[in-house]
């Protein structure tokens, strides 16, 4: 299984990332490791999310 964010997300991840980095040193770290830890166990078991068109969880 593959996953990709949709444009408009990803900017919006970003500047996520760049908000909590201006927070706390590292915060943007632990911030990115959260997201990436849940982007795995989504692809390790996608079925436990429904599906909201055709592919896309």
């Amino acid at each position: 299984m593959r996953f990709e964010f949709h444009p408009e997300a990803l900017a919006e991840y970003e500047d996520a990332a760049r908000y909590y980095a201006g927070c706390q040193f590292g915060l943007e770290l632990r911030f990115i490791a959260a997201v990436e830890k849940v982007i795995q166990q989504i692809i390790k078991a996608p079925d436990r999310w429904p599906v909201l068109e055709e592919d896309i969880r």
